[in-house]
Formats: C-alpha cells, sequence, structure tokens
C-alpha cells in the first residue's frame, strides 16, 4: 500500500509539474475593419482616437522584469472612435459576442510634466501614436479599473497625445532606463520553443473577424541578436534577426524575427547605421494586419493557419543591465546559456 501511495505521489507531482510547464493558450478575435483603419501594411505604429480616457493616478516605477515607468490610460470599448460596423466588438474573447475589451495607451519613462498632462486627460478625448501591441499578459481577466479595461491589444509604448488643450511628443523617450531590466532566455526561449512546435500563434477569418491564438507570457525580455537587415517602414524601421540564447550567439533559437523601432528613437538610428548590436531589450507582440494577411482563405479553427511571421519584437534599445531570470530583482543576474 505505502508502495501505490508513494507512486500516485511521484504521478502527482509529475503531473502537476508538467501542467505548471504547458502554455496557456487562448484564441480571441478582432475586427477587420478595426485593423484595417489602425494599421498600416508594413507597420503597426499608428493612432488610436478617444472620445473618453481614463488615466491612472500612480506612476509604474523602473525595475527589473520590465517595469518602464509607465501610465496606464484606459480606453473603454465605447470611447474608441472607429467605424463600428453593425455594433460589432473591435475585440473579443474569441468564443464570446462582446467581451467589452477596451485598449490601455501607455507613455513610459515619464517625466513630471508629462505626467501631469496624462492625468490632464482624464474624462476628456484624446489621441495618441505609439505602438499596438498585442500579447496575452493576462490583463484579459482579473481586477477591472477604468485605467485598465480587460484587454489583449494596447497601444505600449505611446509616445505622443494630442488632448484637452494639451501636446506630448517625445520619441526619444523609447529606451532603456537604469534599472530597466527583462527577463533572460530562461523566461523567452520556452515562448520562441512553443512557437517553433507549433503549439501557438495560428490564426483563421470568417467574414467580419480575425481569430488570433496567443500564448499567456510574460511581458519584457532582453533578446541576444544577430541583426542581419534594416529598412525604413511607416513611423519608424525594421530588422530581421537570429535570437540566440547566450552571449556569445551561438545557441541559435529563431531564424528571422522582425525587430520594430519607433522613429527618432536612439535605437532606431543605430539600427540604420548598420551597428554591431548585440542585445536588445523590449516587447513582443503579435502584428494584427501580418495575422490577417495569413489567415486569408482560412475560416474554420480546425484549418487555422501557423502564423511565425505574425510575431515581431518592439525594442527599446539595447539594455543597460543585465537580465533576469524572476521578478525578484536581488542577486537573480541571469547565467548564460
Amino acid at each position: 500500500m505505502k508502495r501505490v501511495l508513494w507512486s500516485l505521489c511521484v504521478l502527482a507531482a509529475v503531473t502537476t509539474a508538467f501542467s505548471q510547464q504547458a502554455p496557456t493558450v487562448k484564441w480571441y478575435k478582432f475586427s477587420k475593419t478595426f485593423i484595417t483603419e489602425h494599421y498600416q501594411e508594413d507597420s503597426a505604429i499608428g493612432k488610436l482616437e478617444a472620445t473618453e480616457v481614463s488615466p491612472a493616478k500612480n506612476v509604474h516605477s523602473v525595475d527589473c522584469g520590465g517595469d518602464d515607468g509607465e501610465l496606464h490610460i484606459g480606453v473603454a470599448e465605447n470611447a474608441i472612435k472607429w467605424d463600428h460596423p453593425a455594433d460589432i466588438p473591435f475585440s473579443a474573447a474569441a468564443d464570446e459576442d462582446d467581451s467589452q475589451f477596451g485598449i490601455v495607451a501607455e507613455p513610459v519613462n515619464l517625466a513630471s510634466t508629462t505626467k501631469s498632462a496624462a492625468e490632464a486627460l482624464d474624462g476628456e478625448g484624446a489621441t495618441f501614436t505609439g505602438y499596438f501591441r498585442l500579447w496575452n499578459e493576462g490583463h484579459d481577466a482579473g481586477a477591472l479599473h477604468p485605467s485598465n479595461p480587460h484587454h489583449v491589444l494596447e497601444l505600449h509604448p505611446i509616445w505622443a497625445f494630442d488632448g484637452a488643450g494639451h501636446q506630448f511628443s517625445n520619441p526619444a523617450s523609447i529606451a532603456p532606463m537604469q534599472g530597466f531590466q527583462g527577463y533572460g532566455a530562461s523566461k523567452f526561449k520556452p515562448v520562441l520553443t512553443a512557437l517553433k512546435a507549433k503549439k501557438w500563434l495560428h490564426v483563421y477569418e470568417d467574414d467580419k473577424f480575425v481569430f488570433v491564438q496567443l500564448e499567456k507570457a510574460d511581458n519584457f525580455y532582453q533578446l541576444p541578436v544577430r541583426i542581419k537587415s534594416v529598412k525604413n517602414v511607416t513611423g519608424g524601421v525594421e530588422a530581421t534577426a537570429d535570437v540566440f540564447s547566450d552571449e556569445a550567439r551561438e545557441n541559435l533559437v529563431l531564424h528571422d524575427l522582425r525587430i520594430v523601432a519607433n522613429s527618432r528613437s536612439r535605437i532606431a538610428t543605430r539600427l540604420l547605421n548598420q551597428e554591431d548590436i548585440k542585445f536588445l531589450l523590449g516587447i513582443f507582440s503579435v502584428n494584427l494586419q501580418k495575422a490577417m494577411d495569413a489567415a486569408k482563405g482560412h475560416e474554420e479553427k480546425n484549418d487555422a493557419a501557423f502564423a511565425p511571421s505574425a510575431l515581431e519584437f518592439f525594442a527599446y534599445g539595447v539594455p543597460l543591465e543585465h537580465a533576469v531570470a524572476s521578478s525578484e530583482c536581488n542577486n537573480d543576474r541571469e547565467a548564460d546559456e
């Protein structure tokens, strides 16, 4: 009997460990009209107009794990300005008619003057310029605040806004800050390995929506990269890079990841000048225009197309600190793989 109980305990432990490592994958849908109105053919950099916004009262810290000194500015679903066809949502969980998802616009690396200007937007309309970032960090459920509505699509980062008599524009604010650290290979490698194994990032369509499969994952990462090519796109630059798991750039993880940087940021200039950049700090995203292109002709979930080319990485710049393995910063420098 003891042997049986011991075997059951071992089996339970192994099952639990496996379930903890398995990716959490969900399906979401996005209006084709919204995508067409807000995305360029070559870029996810664009503008969002809102009739009323709700800024948070507190600015996030600058810290390891990727807190980038941002302020959440919530935009409820009914405050987003777009050509709303037949009262369909711009974004929702795939199995719901309307999850009432909103969007969060996030200026980062905030100075006190920017914070004051953002706070003045409360209850007012505004137009934001930034990067349409699609990623499942877990904000599709849980605690709900006007400044942080449920969402998987956000405008993050933003570097300009106009509203309530205030104008802000600072593309150079998109940059790594002292103490700003992203996760290393122990965090990003499982995400990219799962992608290569086709465990996530499938897409399909119907006449109104693009359906996108997302894995729940962390926020900021630091990638060892080798830049292969660079070109100008709308609102910024786009590079192609191979991604590695080690500083020596010997252990290849992923070929040809698309890297995006906003115009007039330091990292955009460095990329265009063909500098030898060994690391980039930033955030992953799924480009909805690329996802919509890949979904064409795939009209059933069981016929969904695999769309790895829709994955991209928005670069804040070359990291100033070592990568970390968890959000517990102290003595948490990640060893090379």
